[in-house]
């Protein structure tokens, strides 16, 4: 367990570190003084590592030529981050960071007094090499409890509402401090008075966590996820039933908490494939956690009933998926996520029911054809559904149905990866040769006969491009219908 007491920390490895070096050097030779902060001082503390991305608090002396003098000096790149407050980066090829910012009032106490959380609150005196930790920092980052400096610090800016579940879920904290929960719960809808991006980068980095489901579930117990997510709020109405034995918002949570169990029963490779990086700040598996918390906001709104012989009344969702794919657009816009985020979540979405038609037992061109139309997303996807099959445990599913289908989602996977090389290979003929073959023009036409003679490859029913200029020929009629 981390130790309470700052004298019984060895910083050396810190001071070695040539980056904080070169900032002490900058700073020294301007006159003055520099503090490491923050989530570096903490991380530090817990892991005896230094992170990729390194806080700098500077007093008597200007971040910004400081960090244009690091980025000349170094061959980064600055980014100014905040002119107005004087904070400034410095980005570097290998992912390095380093943030350097004017202290408030140019006095670190008063800077330190105006953070977000206690374990956020501590600062490395590089040139004393003491740690000033004023409010009780370093006994919550032993205790892994979550902690406010203040209300009034969560008021000036709202984005720390959110960064108590993400930097908990960083810490795997054991508890986070009641009255910061409450202070949650009565300023949470001031979240969106925080600019998109930031909130983005928040929600990103905490569904990247592994686990993050106990944090996500305590921000839902605040009402900060429904804040953040509203579309969420009209599925506390629909209650458990025969295929669900929980209500469509629990069922929604239990997603996160089975695809974080689950992904250990995957294909290595599958694994490796989900924890890797979609983009800087958020993991494949991460959207995988997003699609979950998504994919089903469609229901409420395509509720319906039929009879059914076997069961009686039974609800319906007809189409869901499609109308929630419709319904995440706008979401995902004013989340200002990327377009490649903002697809793949959609795709997520769309397809979540599409996994459970297949098995071992299935054709294989119809297999294939999944693998088609999902590409890179196959095994996310299929992780997704695997999940939402563990999530609905209702009276009408038997434990022999769940583990036939839990047995089917992995198979689909690892047949995935066994059928990669044939998948990605390269088409026998291109769009100019189906035009030619077809006497057509660029269109509809083209795109089918290309699907097809991909699928006849796939299927090693053309193994060579006379094959498979033959086989056109001999088809060619087909493509030219409906």
């Amino acid at each position: 367990m981390l130790k309470q007491d700052a004298q019984s920390f060895n910083f050396q490895p810190v001071l070695e570190s040539q980056w904080v070096i070169q900032v002490l050097s900058a700073v020294k030779a301007s006159g003055g003084k520099v503090w490491l902060i923050g989530g570096a001082i903490r991380d530090f503390l817990r892991t005896g590592k230094l992170p990729l991305d390194l806080d700098f608090a500077l007093v008597d002396c200007s971040a910004y030529a400081i960090a244009q003098q690091l980025a000349d000096d170094l061959k980064g790149h600055l980014v100014s981050l905040d002119p107005v407050f004087g904070i400034h980066r410095v980005v570097f090829k290998d992912g390095l960071q380093l943030d350097l910012a004017d202290t408030l009032e140019n006095s670190i106490d008063v800077d330190l007094a105006r953070r977000d959380l206690t374990i956020n609150a501590m600062a490395l005196d590089l040139q004393t090499r003491a740690l000033l930790d004023p409010y009780g920092g370093l006994a919550d980052l032993a205790a892994l409890k979550i902690q406010l400096l203040s209300e009034a610090n969560l008021i000036d800016d709202p984005l720390r509402l959110l960064r108590v579940f993400r930097i908990g879920a960083g810490v795997q904290a054991k508890e986070i401090d009641a009255e910061t929960l409450r202070l949650v719960s009565l300023h949470k809808e001031m979240l969106w008075k925080v600019a998109p991006e930031r909130i983005q980068y928040e929600l990103f980095r905490l569904l990247s966590c592994d686990p993050c489901f106990p944090y996500l579930q305590s921000m839902a117990e605040t009402g900060l996820l429904e804040v953040l997510i509203p579309d969420l709020t009209p599925m506390k109405n629909i209650g458990a039933s025969g295929f669900h034995h929980l209500g469509l918002f629990d069922h929604t949570m239990e997603l996160v908490r089975q695809a974080e169990c689950l992904i250990a029963d995957c294909p290595q490779e599958a694994q490796g494939w989900l924890n890797a990086d979609f983009s800087p700040v958020v993991t494949r598996m991460g959207l995988v956690k997003l699609g979950s918390l998504l994919h089903d906001i469609g229901k409420p709104a395509t509720m319906g009933t039929r009879d059914d012989a076997v069961h009686g009344t039974r609800l319906t969702f007809y189409r869901h998926e499609e109308v929630g794919e419709k319904m995440a657009e706008p979401w995902l816009r004013k989340l200002k996520v990327s377009n490649d985020v903002r697809e793949h979540v959609k795709l997520l979405i769309r397809w979540h029911l599409y996994p459970c038609q297949f098995g071992p037992d299935s054709l294989r061109r119809s297999v294939l054809r999944y693998y088609r139309r999902l590409g890179d997303a196959t095994l996310d996807v299929t992780m997704l559904a695997l999940a939402d099959r563990h999530s609905s445990c209702g009276e009408w599913l038997t434990e022999e149905v769940l583990q036939k289908s839990h047995e089917a989602h992995l198979w689909l996977m690892q047949n995935y990866l066994d059928e990669k090389s044939v998948l990605s290979a390269p088409r026998l003929l291109g769009g100019k040769d189906i035009m030619r073959i077809l006497g057509c023009e660029p269109g509809p036409i083209v795109k089918k006969a290309l699907d097809a003679l991909q699928e006849a490859q796939q299927l090693s029913e053309v193994t060579c491009k006379e094959e498979a200029e033959q086989w056109l020929t001999t088809h060619r009629n087909s493509f030219h219908s409906g």
